[in-house]
């Protein structure tokens, strides 16, 4: 509409009622120019070609306004104008002014301008000047906060408007955000932190660290991070996916034990620092190597004959090397194998047949173990087994019922957490208060409980 009225009405004026933030007087008179309009800000009984509305307006504006439309006189809104001034604009040319000008001011205004694009949007944040102040504190910083959270917060379900405001949501956006460019830009603003409990320290607790943690960063903001040769901010990269191998040894080559030990949960781990990890004097590093990384017939050698190779049992990939690693006949490592969910059904009975009840609790706790074989586990009557078969989601509902039923205080705590267990017990479980925390954790319960609230 705007550029038809341009087309149509050259020579006209455009009358603006109302405050307007994003553009001065000057620059709004310059861009009417162009277009072969005039420019004003006040209502002398001229004629009028097009009426701008703000929605910060007196209410002598306001009734002017009204004035005007029924005169026929078209209208839209200051957002809209603005959209299609934007349009105009040379991103490279704005970019170049700003950086000539150092204007922060205006920048700081045209950051408010929700018509920019993203990308052009980043660039201009990149060249704001923070200052000494942190991302809230002062109005300036905070303004130009609030921008970039209105733009790049997007949380599944729910939003709450206030977390526009909260100090907490800029974290949240580097944590969640799949645009390089965004994190690039992050990285530009103050390192706001967060406080942690002291049962979080392993967690993200300022920007750098949270993109750090982010897979999604890209070289550039890579190699920004690793100049800092920070050991917080190693800890964070020494596990992120998007970290390759060169960068990996940087870290490693100036590692302590807690980065080595993230490290092993790196998803594409170089076969050279496997074997380094491997070798690591820290017993806890190799536990987490062996646990969390995939392996193949030249890593299942490199472990065969180590003495740490029991804590492959409780590696969920193993699956497919368990009679394999069976043949070792190692009872530590066969006890962690009857455990995994990855082994299969008939390597579970081998197992049986070879330990009998000592393995009876993890492989009570199997997700694989076959009816017939919760059959025997059940009539061992073992507490520490029927515990465990309580909270396994394989044991069969006849069994389950079974458990149900004998009313027993600590079993039905096993049995809350099962999804398994029929709804009519779940509903006898919330009687017990003491139960409450662990059914809203309960799928099937959750659920049933969603249901009778009709979502």
């Amino acid at each position: 509409m705007v550029e038809n009225i341009f087309e149509t009405h050259r020579g006209g004026t455009v009358l603006f009622l109302g405050k307007v933030t994003h553009f001065t007087v000057e620059e709004l008179q310059r861009f009417l120019q162009a277009q072969e309009m005039v420019y004003a800000d006040s209502y002398a009984e001229q004629e009028i070609a097009l009426l701008v509305l703000s929605s910060r307006m007196t209410p002598a504006e306001e009734a002017l306004s009204y004035r005007l439309y029924e005169a026929g006189v078209p209208d839209v809104t200051l957002e809209q104008f603005e959209q299609t001034m934007s349009g105009h604009i040379k991103p490279e040319t704005l970019l170049m002014s700003l950086k000539l000008s150092g204007d922060q001011e205006r920048l700081r205004r045209l950051l408010g301008n929700e018509a920019f694009s993203d990308t052009l949007y980043l660039k201009l944040l990149q060249m704001y000047d923070w200052g000494t102040g942190g991302v809230h504190e002062n109005d300036a910083n905070r303004d130009v906060t609030i921008s970039f959270v209105k733009r790049f917060f997007r949380p599944e379900g729910f939003r709450d408007p206030a977390m526009v405001y909260a100090p907490t949501t800029v974290m949240i956006i580097a944590k969640d955000s799949d645009n390089p460019a965004v994190l690039d830009t992050i990285l530009t603003m103050p390192n706001h932190e967060i406080k942690v409990s002291r049962y979080e320290q392993k967690k993200p607790k300022n920007l750098r660290e949270m993109v750090a943690f982010n897979p999604h960063i890209s070289a550039k903001s890579l190699k920004k991070l690793l100049a800092y040769a920070s050991a917080d901010i190693d800890y964070f990269l020494a596990s992120n996916a998007m970290v390759g191998q060169e960068a990996l040894e940087r870290i490693y080559a100036r590692s302590n034990a807690q980065t080595r030990r993230m490290m092993t949960q790196h998803l594409a781990l170089p076969d050279a620092l496997f074997v380094r990890l491997l070798q690591d004097e820290d017993e806890e590093t190799v536990q987490s190597l062996l646990v969390f990384q995939s392996f193949d017939e030249k890593r299942l050698a490199a472990v065969w004959d180590h003495p740490h190779r029991a804590y492959l049992g409780a590696n969920r990939q193993i699956g497919p090397y368990a009679q394999r690693l069976m043949a070792h006949e190692d009872s530590i490592l066969d006890e962690a194998l009857a455990s995994n969910p990855s082994v299969t059904s008939a390597s579970l009975e081998q197992l049986w047949e070879r330990h009998g009840e000592r393995i009876a609790v993890p492989l009570a706790k199997n997700p694989h173990i076959t009816p017939e074989m919760v059959q025997r586990l059940y009539t061992l009557g073992e507490r520490s087994v029927l515990e465990a078969l309580a909270a396994n989601a394989a044991t069969p509902t006849a069994i389950l019922d079974a458990l149900c039923e004998l009313e027993e205080r600590t079993l039905n705590r096993f049995l809350a957490s099962n999804p398994s267990v029929g709804i009519s017990w779940l509903r006898q479980f919330q009687l017990d208060t003491s139960l409450l925390r662990i059914l809203a954790e309960n799928k099937t319960y959750g659920t049933e409980v969603l249901r009778g609230l009709g979502i």
